[in-house]
């Protein structure tokens, strides 16, 4: 196989992503340790759209990609990629600096964040234990994300482009000679002149084998649960439920939680 432009280790959202927009700029190769791409937190992910999520630099990242999950490119996808859900994060008496915080953070720049009393919060999700939450921050524009229609209109846009994924091919060694990168993966060698480190939990582990310093990043085990929601209870209006300081969550899924 011929070097390409661009080498991409992981096929999962970040990766794919990725290797759909380098398409326009050269060839690219993109390399999966699975037998599939999205194995791992591309797939088993709260799958939510919230500009409430993570830092300033998350938070207008999040803001700035709205444009293409409501208009997706032609031939994207077929389907809708958000649907209207709604998060609302709780916070006990005990969390009250954080709730304050957000809303300090993110009220006065968008009018979907309100905060809401313990009240509020019991109307919208009645399982919550009377007491619990002292109140609540909600995000009314939050919305589920499509994952698999997504994951999959990047890596279609990267075939139409001429890119390639190769499944299978855990890198076990990355060496740069003459300008190029050479990876191995067992048994097998691909070169590329610019390495995408977009390995998720495994990124670490790539950096080491290209000389980088590692992040700090590991591995974890992903569990979903579903659960069946009392009876009699309907939950599919519900919003996610996710504790203010992302200590964890809930939502509802094709009627369970």
């Amino acid at each position: 196989m011929e070097p390409v432009d661009f080498l991409i280790v992981g096929a999962g959202m970040a990766g794919a992503s990725a290797a759909s927009e380098l398409a326009r700029l050269g060839s690219v190769l993109l390399l999966e340790q699975e037998s599939q791409p999205g194995y791992h937190s591309t797939g088993r992910s709260a799958a939510m759209y919230t500009e409430t999520y993570g830092n300033r630099t998350i938070r207008a990242l999040t803001t700035g990609s709205k444009p293409h999950y409501l208009n997706p490119p032609p031939g994207f996808t077929d389907h809708a990629l958000l649907r209207p859900r709604g998060v609302l994060l709780v916070a006990r008496a005990d969390q009250a600096a954080s709730r304050q915080a957000l809303i300090a953070e993110v009220g006065g720049l968008r009018a979907n964040i309100r905060d809401i009393d313990a009240a509020g919060a019991q109307r919208l999700v009645p399982i919550l234990r009377p007491g619990y939450a002292a109140g609540a921050v909600l995000d009314v524009d939050a919305m589920d994300i499509e994952v698999h229609a997504l994951h999959q209109g990047y890596l279609r846009g990267l075939n139409a482009q001429g890119g390639q994924v190769v499944t299978d091919a855990r890198v076990e060694r990355l060496e740069r000679q003459a300008g190029l990168w050479t990876a191995e993966c067992g048994g097998r060698r691909f070169q590329g002149r610019i390495v995408v480190d977009a390995a998720g939990a495994w990124a670490d582990e790539v950096a080491t084998l290209a000389g980088a310093r590692p992040a700090g990043l590991v591995p974890k085990r992903r569990t979903a649960i579903l659960l069946q929601p009392p009876p009699g209870i309907d939950v599919t209006t519900w919003p996610m439920v996710n504790d203010i300081d992302e200590q964890f969550y809930f939502k509802p899924e094709a009627g369970t939680l």
